[in-house]
């Protein structure tokens, strides 16, 4: 101990290389004791930039593709824009629907075809479009039904059949009864844009 005092005592009076080594050692302490206490908050906050520059650039790069891509957005909603008018314009007018019904009659006639009941049924009315059904119950033979079929569904007036029955009648011999063709027919009659806060049916 005597002798550690000794050394420190001398200190003053030592060679300039060892006042030197020790003033650098005593700074090299003194740095990194600073370092521990304001640069660890430094590292954090640039680790946390380095995180946030991450995320901007991969944010970047999806905004990128997004603008790329958008001539080809438009071109696509221009497309289903002109579809939507194409279709709007199949539908019939309230003034055309007596003339659909005609429409209906005549074909059946083309094809020899006995109509038992033709008429419309009650609407039912959706938020921008309406469906009108078309009840129609006939007599013939398979092939002018099937062809009365094909004619009404290729209408250009958005006809759809559904709920068909086909029946042949027992009392007859079965090569010379007729059938029976039992068909809803619905066409639709556009009312308006849906409201932006009126779910759709």
């Amino acid at each position: 101990m005597d002798s550690m005092a000794w050394e420190w005592r001398r200190l003053p009076f030592a060679p300039w290389s060892v006042k030197l080594s020790l003033w650098g050692a005593l700074l090299t302490v003194m740095g990194y004791v600073g370092w521990l206490g304001a640069g660890q908050p430094n590292q954090a906050t640039l680790l946390d930039a380095h995180r946030q520059e991450s995320q901007l650039k991969a944010r970047y790069r999806q905004l990128a593709h997004e603008v790329a891509a958008l001539p080809d957005v438009q071109a696509q909603i221009e497309t289903l824009n002109q579809r939507y008018a194409r279709l709007i314009r199949q539908l019939p007018e309230e003034e055309e629907l007596a003339g659909l019904l005609a429409g209906v009659n005549e074909v059946g006639m083309r094809h020899q075809l006995q109509f038992e009941t033709l008429a419309w049924q009650p609407r039912k009315q959706g938020s921008w479009l309406d469906a009108i059904p078309i009840n129609i119950v006939l007599e013939g033979q398979y092939r002018d039904i099937g062809a009365f079929s094909a004619d009404i569904a290729a209408m250009t007036r958005l006809v759809s059949l559904q709920d068909f029955v086909l029946a042949r009648e027992t009392e007859q011999p079965p090569s010379a009864a007729p059938l029976q063709f039992s068909v809803s027919a619905t066409t639709y009659r556009y009312t308006g844009r849906p409201a932006l806060n009126q779910p759709t049916n």
